[in-house]
């Protein structure tokens, strides 16, 4: 397992400090780390603990969770738009925001249905606390911790029930898109080259069907509650979303992933 130092001792650094969950390959978290890979821009590890109080991160950041970009004494960047954008100035090389405007709205579009709030991402973390949150008969433990996801990601009974089929649509959104791009000769999302959306897309696919365990080496109960099976969700991945990821892992990102 990688290192990591605690929140007080981050403050104290200078350069990149990166705010992770060890041991648990969140897809936000992954997609970070995959970014500062392919840029190669180095950076410290900074301990979160999922559920816990994080009162030091809280004061630090005025938020609890991961991941967290924290770059000199410029104000900690919370959210994956910031974050993408920090890393794009702090190495534009290789390049993963498009120049060209249609491109570069066309990518930050999809990403947005991946990775901003009510997209996939969001939808399936509610996915994930319905059935703890909407049975009055779970212990107060389990409860606790959906509790928590539930309300980072503003927990409500009805979205969380229409949530399955959001994250459908959305993977059909992509899968649709992978095909007309292989259709011209290209493997990714935009043009012929890697963008963030690669990136973003091979991360989260971990929602649906997590790497293999010696590929990405995690906590059992996690692995489980990754794993889909919903059945409209199976049905909008069709292989080429997965041969996308395996493409983009293969190529461009590190494994075994490193938690």
């Amino acid at each position: 397992m990688a290192t990591y130092i605690s929140v007080e001792e981050a403050r104290k650094l200078s350069g990149l400090r990166v705010v992770l969950s060890p041991g648990v390959p969140g897809p936000w978290s992954e997609a970070a780390k995959g970014i500062l890979y392919v840029k190669k821009i180095p950076y410290v590890r900074v301990r979160q603990d999922i559920g816990g109080e994080n009162r030091a991160l809280v004061e630090w950041t005025a938020q609890a969770t991961a991941p967290v970009f924290a770059w000199d004494d410029e104000p900690p960047r919370s959210t994956w738009i910031q974050q993408l954008y920090l890393a794009e100035r702090l190495q534009p090389n290789p390049l993963l925001i498009p120049t060209n405007i249609e491109d570069r709205s066309l990518m930050f579009g999809y990403c947005n249905e991946l990775c901003g709030e009510h997209g996939f991402g969001w939808s399936k973390r509610l996915m994930l606390v319905h059935p703890t949150l909407s049975n009055p008969n779970v212990d107060e433990k389990s409860r606790a911790f959906s509790q928590y996801i539930g309300d980072k990601y503003g927990y409500n009974a009805p979205e969380a029930a229409s949530a399955a089929a959001r994250c459908a649509a959305i993977i059909g959104f992509l899968v649709t898109r992978l095909e007309q791009q292989r259709t011209k000769g290209s493997s990714f999302y935009i043009g012929n080259q890697l963008s963030a959306l690669d990136i973003y897309s091979a991360t989260f696919t971990a929602l649906i069907q997590p790497l293999p365990h010696e590929q990405c080496p995690m906590p059992a109960p996690f692995r489980t509650l990754y794993t889909n099976t919903d059945p409209l969700i199976q049905a909008a991945a069709k292989p080429i979303l997965f041969e996308h990821r395996d493409f983009i892992y293969r190529e461009y990102l590190q494994l075994p992933i490193d938690l």
